[in-house]
């Protein structure tokens, strides 16, 4: 009954008032993340606070900063934790957003006013990043941003739960907007299944058939490099890791080759439409989880698994510079004949190897354009094509740019 009381409060707001909901929204986040530190987060504290919301939107003359004056308790009239922690997320919220302080300043302003034990304060103080995460994320605000972009919602779908958020994308439509989700807590997996993304942070390249892996890190703001792309994004939150006792996954952050085949990619693109979808999701987390343990390799998510096919990829990978890097080489060192080396590329990437090649080279390329001084010819011949005309025509094939015009608009952008 609470969850649909708190849904016809949320679209009365939301409908009558979208800068009131999108602050309710921030509030309502950063008080979930404080009070989780301490105890469990229920239905009913949101249900206070949406009511809170509602009244300031019938009011007037209801100011929500007003709160952080008065002693008294003014939403959890019997939980003094739970008010304190709710003054905390209001008092955090109007630093950064009316008063335009970053997160340092933030924290600094709320210590000074003397309110708050210093056990909250330096709880702040370690957190600040992945607090700051949670003031900038907002699922809904990204959901209309992206509609703004295109009309054609297929190009992406949003997912959300109390387990974990999943962002699917399958077109370049940002241009230069660069959406970000929050990943300094929980685990969060990036697949690339077609296109090039590139992160802010350390200029990170993830390549397609790959996955990226960060636990209790921000990678920052990314960019779509690639004409096409089709880039999914989970986030699993720290609950569903705690109601599952998973402890062993230690990495900060991690790459590895991982393939998505078409059936599950199917899977997203009707998810909001499954009845089911919140055990679907359960059990497709679990999958993941269990890959990355090691402890299943019954997946359609599936890990490149076949060591053969590991030892060529890795082959072509340290050998993008080498003159002989042919079909006929690859034959050569690992033994394979013509037919089964087509068929080998065929079900794990669905390109003949000559083309696994020239993808490889080309990403490598962008690398070199983005992260060395080397001219466009200079590239061209490091990587043995036969001349920088061809090169360049390839490049843009595979990229929105040429090589220079690509140069031109990253450089520094990371």
């Amino acid at each position: 009954m609470d969850q649909n009381i708190i849904n016809k409060l949320e679209n009365i707001i939301k409908n009558h008032n979208k800068n009131i909901y999108y602050e309710y929204l921030k509030i309502l986040n950063l008080y979930k993340f404080l009070i989780e530190n301490i105890q469990e987060f229920l239905l009913d504290d949101q249900l206070e606070i949406i009511t809170f919301f509602h009244e300031k939107m019938m009011s007037n003359n209801f100011n929500i900063f007003d709160i952080l004056n008065k002693k008294e308790s003014i939403i959890f009239i019997t939980n003094k934790t739970k008010e304190k922690n709710f003054k905390l997320a209001v008092d955090y919220y109007r630093n950064r957003e009316i008063l335009k302080l970053d997160a340092f300043q933030s924290i600094e302003a709320i210590q000074k006013n003397g309110f708050y034990e210093a056990s909250l304060i330096n709880f702040l103080k370690r957190n600040s990043t992945i607090i700051s995460n949670v003031f900038d994320f907002n699922k809904e605000m990204f959901q209309e941003k992206l509609e703004g972009f295109s009309s054609e919602k297929e190009f992406f779908d949003i997912y959300s739960d109390a387990y974990c958020d999943i962002i699917s994308i399958r077109k370049n439509f940002f241009k230069d907007f660069s959406p970000s989700l929050l990943s300094s807590f929980g685990l969060t997996i990036r697949f690339c299944e077609l296109g090039q993304i590139g992160f802010k942070k350390d200029t990170i390249i993830l390549n397609e058939n790959e996955a990226l892996i960060t636990k209790g890190i921000s990678l920052g703001q990314y960019k779509v490099l690639t004409n096409d792309v089709n880039y999914l994004t989970i986030h699993i939150k720290d609950k569903f890791l705690k109601d599952f006792n998973i402890q062993k996954i230690n990495c900060s952050i991690k790459k590895i080759p991982w393939k998505i085949d078409k059936q599950s990619s199917q899977f997203f693109k009707k998810l909001s439409l499954l009845e089911n979808n919140k055990i679907l999701v359960l059990n497709f987390l679990t999958n993941i989880i269990l890959e990355l343990l090691e402890e299943e390799k019954r997946l359609k998510f599936k890990v490149l698994s076949e060591d053969n096919l590991i030892k060529i990829t890795k082959y072509i990978d340290d050998n993008l510079e080498n003159t002989n890097l042919s079909i006929n080489q690859l034959k050569s060192v690992f033994g394979y004949n013509k037919n089964a080396l087509l068929q080998l590329f065929k079900n794990n990437f669905e390109l003949c190897p000559s083309k696994y090649i020239i993808n490889k080279k080309l990403e490598y390329a962008s690398v070199l354009l983005l992260e060395t001084k080397l001219s466009v010819t200079e590239i061209s011949s490091k990587l043995n094509f036969s001349n920088s005309s061809k090169f360049s025509l390839s490049f843009k094939n595979k990229f929105l740019y040429t090589p220079l015009q690509f140069r031109k608009k990253y450089t520094g952008g990371f």
